[in-house]
Order: structure tokens, then C-alpha cells, then sequence
């Protein structure tokens, strides 16, 4: 039995933002209609962190167990916070046929899920981006804005002149490149924006609901545990609320958890039309994303078979996998408490 190792590199390669845009419209599609299996995911606590098991079978594609694990501590000893690795078996025979890097299709495909947001939510005319983080994922968060909206402007507020740097390292080696600007205090950037995204690890909220103007949208990424949150109470209260799971979320976004509020819509009851999502040009929306197995289960499935297409990845034997190899650079959240 042969399996395929792909690399981070690889995925990078294979899943461009656009085409993991639609693919995750495509998986919640199927999740709303009820096209999947997706158990809850489990959580086994850690002493710096916890593990994470996410399985989701999407009949007809593959299915996929993603393996990650979070600890805080890692940065400090020259580790990635997140390591993982996502299973692919054949969806009939329950043959394995793939073991990928986690950390670039985490990284991916969450960017992905906000970009597919954005695209539903925010106003047709966004030009204007708060970036609050400025790690792996928020880049991700800020390309995914960039493919789905004509975004002109960028403030960014990160206490790390390092990840500051990088970002507009990045951004500014694009053509027409957004013109980038970085703020001291995180409200600065969101009074102004029409597109507003946290992507920290921070447990407090990250900017005050109030500075938030009418019409503008919020994409919060960071926090997936009950006792932590991006955004504060005013911001949810003053918002049309989309999440991408109501049980999910009803568990661990703390955004919704804190201050007891009931989510209005799921992302998938968006991409279906079951339910509409902006009403108005003045009203302010917020996606609150925890992650679903069914992001990564797409996104994994593709990347398989873009592998194969092209002859990608290294097909070794099931006794001869490394372990190495596996291991994922994770993903890169500022942790940080914010000025607030």
C-alpha cells in the first residue's frame, strides 16, 4: 500500500486563495445541505496547550482527519505553536491515500472561510482594511480580503515590529499593492475601516465596539475557547452575527458565549440563500469563525488530487512514513494584550 506525503511547500503551490474561496463555499454548501458527516470535534487538554481531532467525510471526495495541536509555549522554545498533520482515506475502501501538512492548509483554509465571508457580507464597494495581528494568519485573512474586494488601504496594529515588517514586505512585492499603514492603538484603524479583521491569539476583546461605523464588517479568527474573545459585547450586540456553526460556536466562541447572545445566521444558510446576510449598507456584520472539519476536509481532498494530477508529493509505502516530514510550521497568531 503506497500513501502520499505532501508537504507545506506543496499545498502553498496547490491551493491558491481563489480557488480555496470557492472550494469552501462548496463545503459549506454541502455541510447546510446536509451532504457530509462531520462528528464534533474533539479537544484533549494539554499542559501548554491542547490537541485537536477534526474527522468530516465528504461522500464521493475522501475523508479526512486533521491532527493538531496548540501550544503556547512553543515560540519560546524555537517551535511552532501549532503542529499537525490532516489523514486523507478513500471514502469507500477506508484505504489511506494521503498525509499532508497541516499548518499551510490551516492556514489556508481559514483564510478561505474568512474570504468567503467577506465576499457574502461586506459592502460591494470595501476598500479599507483594519488588520488587527499581523502573523501567518492574518496575512492569509488580509489576501483572502484582497481576492474577493478591491482593497486600497490597510492599517495594522501588532505590538511585533517583526511581523509588521514581513507583512509589508509581502504585500508590498504585489502588484497595485494596498497602501499599508501601522497604528499604535487598534481603534485607530477600525474607526476607518470597512473591513475589519482579528487574527490574534489575545483572551481580551481587541478594539472597542463603539468606534465601529455603520456598513462596516468584521471578521473575527483568532479565539476558539469559551473563556476568550476578540471582540467585545458592543460589537456583537450591534451586529448581524454569522458563525460558521451554531453548535460550534454555541461551545467555544467566546464572543458569543460572554455576553449570551444567540448567532443570527451560519455561513452555509448564507451560501444556500436559506437566510439573506447584509441588509442594509449601514449594517455592521461580523463572521465569528471557530473552524470546521469540513474546511479542511475540502481543501485536503483537492490538494490530494491536484497531487496526483501533477505527480506532487513523495508515494511511499505505509511501513517506510516518516514522522518528520509530517510536522507542520504552524500557524503564527500574535499573542498579545492589547491596548485597550
Amino acid at each position: 500500500m503506497s500513501i502520499r506525503m505532501i508537504a507545506g511547500s506543496e499545498v502553498a503551490e496547490l491551493l491558491p486563495m481563489d480557488r480555496a474561496i470557492e472550494l469552501t463555499r462548496e463545503g459549506f454548501r454541502a455541510l447546510a445541505e446536509g451532504r457530509t458527516e462531520m462528528p464534533v470535534r474533539q479537544k484533549v487538554e494539554m499542559a501548554d496547550g491542547d490537541m485537536l481531532l477534526k474527522p468530516c467525510c465528504l461522500p464521493g471526495r475522501g475523508m479526512t482527519v486533521k491532527l493538531v495541536t496548540t501550544c503556547a509555549g512553543n515560540p519560546d522554545k524555537g517551535l511552532p505553536l501549532v503542529q499537525g498533520i490532516v489523514l486523507v482515506f478513500d471514502d469507500v475502501t477506508g484505504t489511506p491515500r494521503a498525509v499532508i501538512d497541516a499548518g499551510q492548509l490551516t492556514s489556508i483554509r481559514t483564510g478561505a472561510g474568512g474570504g468567503l465571508a467577506a465576499d457574502l457580507l461586506a459592502c460591494p464597494d470595501s476598500c479599507a482594511v483594519a488588520l488587527i495581528g499581523a502573523g501567518v494568519q492574518a496575512r492569509q485573512q488580509l489576501l483572502a480580503a484582497m481576492t474577493v474586494r478591491n482593497i486600497k488601504y490597510v492599517t495594522v496594529f501588532d505590538p511585533s515590529d517583526e511581523a509588521v515588517e514581513i507583512l509589508k514586505s509581502e504585500f508590498g512585492a504585489m502588484p497595485d499593492p494596498p497602501v499599508i499603514t501601522r497604528t499604535r492603538q487598534s481603534d485607530e484603524g477600525v474607526a476607518d475601516a470597512d473591513i475589519v479583521i482579528t487574527a490574534t491569539t489575545s483572551p481580551v476583546p481587541t478594539f472597542h465596539g463603539s468606534v465601529l461605523r455603520p456598513g462596516t464588517h468584521v471578521n473575527a479568527i483568532g479565539a476558539y475557547r469559551p473563556d476568550r474573545r476578540e471582540l467585545d459585547e458592543d460589537t456583537m450586540r450591534r451586529s448581524y452575527v454569522v458563525v460558521d456553526g451554531m453548535a460550534a460556536a454555541g461551545r467555544e466562541a467566546g464572543e458569543v458565549l460572554i455576553p449570551g447572545i444567540t448567532p443570527d445566521a451560519e455561513l452555509g444558510e448564507l451560501v444556500t440563500g436559506a437566510k439573506s446576510g447584509r441588509t442594509s449598507q449601514d449594517e455592521i456584520t461580523v463572521f465569528k469563525s471557530v473552524g470546521m472539519a469540513i474546511q479542511d476536509a475540502v481543501s485536503a481532498c483537492y490538494v490530494l488530487e491536484e497531487a496526483e494530477r501533477l505527480n506532487v508529493g513523495r508515494e511511499v509505502t505505509l511501513a517506510d512514513v516518516p514522522v518528520g516530514p509530517c510536522l507542520s510550521n504552524g500557524l503564527e497568531f500574535e499573542a498579545y494584550m492589547p491596548e485597550i
